[in-house]
């Protein structure tokens, strides 16, 4: 139940499920929402469409030079079978433009994990290196020992079932081994995805992360190949009388191309801004990455056109935001444009993957639960909003949430990037390190880089309470903000 100073209100006008997925449906058509292609324009000018249509205005479409990347050519072989694969986004790159292309006809070494003594026992320089990835366990008491402050709501009690679920979007052995092998002076590098779902398609950018190894780009080509193939591969080598030649291309080129952000207003009692935003790009389909999120962000723009002016004490702004996907040059545009414009936003609501819960059978492959996947809000501690959030999330019957205090950042930081275990892990990130507080809701579904991101992954009866939860934390923190 919600406590007293949280008052319900009347969600009637709310869209409807069917319009909500009629949305996702619209944007995942499009094929693919890559930041800089024909699709990802049609997708910012089908959202812009949508927020005129509400009535928001003004509605604008900014762009944003933005560093984007084109695979020509990509290929792996060993003797005479080719693997499957798919570029390892970020590598291969020498500088931030520009076209490299990489060839190489070597010696294929195998290093299991690839942790940093299995380097010391190789010489690798010159040589294509092969690591089996193992993402680590992904449970919601692996996210609550990291996470001490964060507090479950799960009426069910169904959060701590044992699953065969992998966290894909932390470090482990992977990134290190990659950037061990460049540092060795290793020719190319292979990932095979160990406890992902069986297959190649991956697409975490992790550059940063070398900036703690004295790494500032990931400059040797990569490639991802599955379990299978990379049990192939190491086979290949081990059992081999003499050195295995592999032969490994990769074509990329970075162009400067127009990242598109989209923003509508409505005006309220105070110029002081309420923001509601998802990000439109998406790698493949992406249903639940993150046409879902879009969708719950067109849902709550009509409806809070309908409500009269005067009963919207702050003015709103609805966002969907680019290159989530290529180093986030996009988000830091946005946040400039808003300044520039002296917009001052006192609150970013962020909403991303409401999708189903898989897990991997023996074979690796995806298995759907049953349940939705466990929601992660974050909540940043100056809002005060903590309450009121669990409280409506509650009242909505939204189980199976985490709900995780963030402090803000440290202004005065400025050294490489380390990740801590209190801050905001989601497309929200750029805003709170902004110093903008925020509440993000976010789900870390293992297929959210997979050409499975269909509307098959979206669980119809979640769309329409998220959104009316979020509709009730948005007027709330109107009223005390």
């Amino acid at each position: 139940m919600l406590t007293s100073d949280v008052t319900r209100a009347d969600l009637t006008t709310f869209p409807s499920t069917d319009r909500i997925l009629g949305w996702i449906d619209d944007l995942a058509s499009l094929g693919h929402r890559r930041t800089g292609t024909p699709q990802g324009r049609a997708s910012a000018e089908y959202i812009a469409n949508a927020f005129r249509g509400a009535g928001l205005d003004p509605v604008r479409i900014e762009t944003a030079p933005t560093p984007c990347p084109t695979v020509h050519q990509q290929h792996f072989r060993i003797d005479t079978a080719a693997a499957e694969v798919f570029w390892i986004n970020g590598t291969g790159r020498r500088e931030k433009l520009g076209r490299f292309a990489h060839r190489v006809e070597a010696e294929v070494v195998y290093l299991g994990h690839g942790w940093e003594h299995d380097f010391d026992r190789v010489d690798v320089a010159g040589k294509i290196v092969v690591c089996d990835i193992e993402f680590l366990p992904s449970s919601a008491t692996a996210f609550l020992e990291g996470n001490p402050r964060a507090e479950v709501y799960d009426p069910e009690d169904t959060l701590h079932e044992p699953r065969r679920k992998y966290d894909i979007y932390s470090p482990n052995n992977w990134p290190n081994n990659y950037f061990y092998a460049q540092q060795r002076g290793a020719a190319g590098f292979i990932g095979a995805l160990q406890n992902y779902m069986d297959c190649y398609n991956y697409n975490e950018d992790y550059t940063e992360n070398g900036a703690v190894l004295g790494v500032e780009a990931m400059t040797i080509p990569g490639l991802w190949v599955s379990r299978a193939d990379g049990r192939i591969i190491a086979e290949a080598v081990e059992q081999a009388s003499r050195p295995t030649v592999g032969d490994l291309c990769l074509d990329v080129e970075y162009e400067l191309k127009d990242a598109l952000n989209v923003h509508g207003i409505l005006s309220g009692q105070s110029s002081d801004i309420i923001m509601v935003h998802s990000h439109h790009d998406a790698v493949f389909a992406g249903a639940v990455q993150d046409a879902s999120g879009v969708a719950e962000v067109l849902a709550l723009a009509e409806y809070f056109a309908t409500l009269p002016s005067e009963q919207r004490p702050k003015t709103m702004m609805f966002a969907a935001t680019d290159t989530h996907f290529t180093d986030y040059v996009g988000h830091a545009a946005f946040l400039e444009e808003r300044d520039a414009a002296k917009h001052r936003i006192v609150l970013d609501l962020c909403i991303e993957h409401v999708g189903k819960e898989v897990e991997l059978d023996e074979e690796n492959n995806a298995i759907e639960t049953g349940h939705v996947e466990p929601r992660i809000v974050y909540v940043s501690d100056e809002t005060g909003l903590l309450s009121v959030v669990k409280n409506t999330f509650a009242a909505h019957h939204l189980g199976r949430t985490i709900f995780a205090p963030v402090a803000a950042p440290d202004p005065g930081y400025d050294g490489p990037y380390e990740f801590r275990p209190d801050e905001v892990i989601s497309d929200a990130y750029y805003f709170a390190e902004a110093g903008i507080p925020v509440v993000s809701l976010v789900c870390g579904q293992m297929y959210l880089f997979h050409p499975s991101d269909t509307i098959d992954r979206v669980p119809a009866d979640q769309l329409r309470p998220v959104g009316m939860a979020f509709a009730e934390i948005a007027i709330e923190a109107a009223r005390r903000l």
